[in-house]
């Protein structure tokens, strides 16, 4: 809850933790205050929505970037097969990897269908 950072600025650790106890002993005595405190059920129920909004709210937001990472990586894993493919002398392979990239392509720009099941009569 609480983060101080320590302002050396030329002193020495012992001098800034000095400075600091002030602050330090106002630490200790919320917390003190705060172990005491009782909230009310509304209270109670308006904090835990706080909290899980916070969660879902950081959990969308890594969720996100775990997804760009992921798919940078993939580029970066099709870029590279590309070049080994385009330093290979054999123009078969490379023209066969071509014909491979581009299915691949044309099934991924395809309209997604919905496949429905027939009953045998």
């Amino acid at each position: 809850m609480f983060g101080l950072n320590m302002p050396l600025k030329g002193r020495s650790v012992q001098e800034a933790m000095e400075h600091m106890r002030p602050l330090m002993q106002l630490v200790f005595y919320c917390m003190e205050k705060v172990k005491r405190f009782r909230l009310s059920k509304e209270g109670k129920n308006k904090a835990d929505k706080n909290r899980l909004r916070v969660e879902e709210m950081f959990l969308k937001t890594t969720h996100a970037a775990r997804a760009e990472a992921a798919a940078a990586r993939r580029e970066e894993k099709r870029r590279q097969e590309k070049e080994r493919i385009l330093q290979e002398d054999d123009p078969e392979k490379q023209r066969k990897w071509e014909e491979r990239e581009m299915k691949r392509q044309m099934k991924k720009k395809a309209p997604k269908m919905k496949q429905l099941k027939v009953k045998a009569l």
